[in-house]
């Protein structure tokens, strides 16, 4: 909820993802192993355009960055990112089923973050020791009472 109050202002809230999406009310939960999954027929989440939010950032950018006034977009795209609740990654084994590893909620940041995720990731799997406390990114602090505070990491 606090990162839901700090964000009120930028962000709009809906009861589901996109009809067709993974996680949109009526699509399927399961399938035959020999059936094309969600998955498949969908590997990129590209959601359309909201024309109101690219004037926004038209009529935006040059008040924010004075250098850029008169330069037009020359393209513009939409994406759907994995985000937890505190805006910090998730990264480490799950307590209750061992062997199985967790990487996700970059909240936008993978592509920055992402080669030392990896090493980082690489390291729990072979067993090593990653060289950073993690105790920040334990998947287990959604479930074990802590509270839940938005980052910075």
């Amino acid at each position: 909820m606090k990162l839901i109050k700090l964000s009120a202002g930028e962000i709009a809230l809906r009861p589901g993802a996109p009809k067709g999406y993974p996680g949109a009310w009526g699509t399927a939960r399961q399938w035959t192993a020999d059936a094309v999954s969600l998955f498949e027929h969908m590997r990129v989440l590209n959601p359309d355009l909201s024309p109101l939010v690219v004037k926004r950032i038209e009529e935006r950018l040059s008040k924010r960055f004075p250098k850029l006034k008169g330069v037009a977009l020359a393209e513009v795209w939409a994406g759907m990112i994995d985000v937890t609740p505190d805006a910090v990654p998730t990264l480490g084994e799950d307590a209750a089923l061992k062997g199985l590893f967790f990487a996700t909620g970059m909240s936008g940041h993978g592509f920055g973050i992402g080669p030392a995720i990896d090493r980082i990731v690489a390291d729990l799997v072979s067993g090593r020791d990653p060289g950073h406390d993690l105790t920040r990114f334990r998947p287990q602090r959604f479930f074990d009472g802590s509270p839940i505070t938005p980052g910075p990491y």
